[in-house]
């Protein structure tokens, strides 16, 4: 009797779980990208939709499928879905959500705002905005290459990862709309030959586009002022050489990142914000060998490269005013710690006169100077 109950409890292991979805069942929205019709302004909603071909014990050869609808709003461009053959548009596996630029330039979180109530919406999905139409891109891109949306997704994920610039949620994005002192910065992709690249920045106030584009390397300084983790950061560019000699390159990885905003408190007029900035570097150019660095050339590129990301944080902060849009979270940091001072005032008229200054602490960590 023994052997026997271990037999039959046995079995219902190996039989695997009774209420498994197969493999080639399953269907993935690799991407949803939605767009404006320019003659009938209609909400154009393209979706990849990837399926299994030939699954089996884990494996399968991926099979994707392009589909378009197109409605009044965006509710009712899902619910044409229900009458296709591909089968419904269920928003429950989608990989990222890409908004053309066209459609993130005319009051997008209002017809997308039904996502956070709808069962199953994978709202914890990035967001990006792309510069084009999104029909065109999906019709000539996601059919011809094979791994198109496998390189694409893969893609935007390492944007994060390698701290290039930080991803945005849909929820995030939609609840940024309710909230007055959370502005958005979406990543810009653009195309690039047969590949994608990150072209910058939309700032969103108050989930409203404010028509400003940060450059590529403005996104990078806000990383470095938020001191978020620094992740696989690389940076390079070129020192000006200020009357002595040609511009010095330099390249170097982030180490360690610290950012501390402090408020000071005049006595009349408007606080000073200063935003202190302490990095930790490893570098592996900086116009000289690294390995023969002398302590005076280190101490001397140290305060010459502080100085040069001063200039790109102030170049950065001067168009969030012009923006009036507060991506590094000012706003919130007065009202939490400094509440005697944001009693007085009115933000989004005052935000844009403040003085903003950044401090930059650069250390070289990597050298024989230490």
């Amino acid at each position: 009797m023994k052997k026997a109950a271990i037999g039959i409890l046995m079995l219902l292991f190996l039989t695997g779980c009774w209420d498994r979805l197969p493999l080639r069942n399953l269907r993935l929205v690799d991407i949803a990208g939605l767009d404006l019709d320019e003659k009938s302004g209609d909400v154009v909603l393209d979706f990849v939709v990837t399926k299994l071909k030939s699954a089996g014990q884990g494996e399968g050869t991926p099979n994707s499928e392009l589909t378009e609808l197109k409605a009044h709003s965006l509710v009712e461009a899902v619910g044409q879905g229900d009458y296709i053959d591909q089968a419904p548009f269920l928003p429950v596996n989608t990989r990222v959500y890409f908004l053309s630029k066209r459609f993130a330039s005319h009051d997008p979180i209002p017809k997308i705002a039904f996502l956070l109530d709808a069962p199953y919406s994978s709202i914890n999905t990035p967001v990006v905005v792309y510069e084009g139409s999104m029909s065109e891109l999906l019709k000539t891109k996601s059919g011809r290459k094979k791994d198109f949306t496998k390189n694409l997704n893969e893609f935007i994920l390492s944007l994060e990862k390698n701290g290039v610039v930080s991803n945005v949620s849909m929820m995030q994005f939609i609840l940024s709309k309710e909230d007055p002192l959370k502005d958005i910065a979406l990543p810009l992709l653009k195309p690039l030959d047969s590949r994608m690249e990150l072209g910058g920045a939309l700032l969103f106030r108050q989930g409203t586009n404010t028509g400003v584009k940060l450059g590529k390397e403005q996104v990078r300084m806000l990383l470095l002022m938020s001191g978020r983790e620094p992740g696989r950061q690389r940076f390079t560019g070129h020192l000006p050489g200020n009357g002595e000699g040609q511009d010095i390159n330099y390249g170097f990885s982030l180490k360690k990142g610290d950012s501390k905003i402090s408020v000071g408190r005049p006595s009349r007029g408007l606080p000073e914000i200063k935003i202190k900035v302490k990095l930790r570097i490893n570098a592996f150019e900086i116009g000289e060998t690294v390995k023969t660095l002398k302590p005076d050339y280190v101490n001397r590129m140290e305060k010459e490269l502080s100085k040069h990301l001063e200039e790109n944080a102030a170049e950065t902060i001067e168009k969030l005013q012009k923006a009036n849009c507060d991506v590094l979270g000012i706003g919130m940091q007065i009202k939490a710690f400094h509440p005697n001072v944001w009693k007085y005032l009115n933000w989004r008229k005052d935000y844009p006169r403040l003085s903003i200054k950044p401090k930059f602490n650069v250390q070289i960590v990597n050298s024989e100077a230490e």
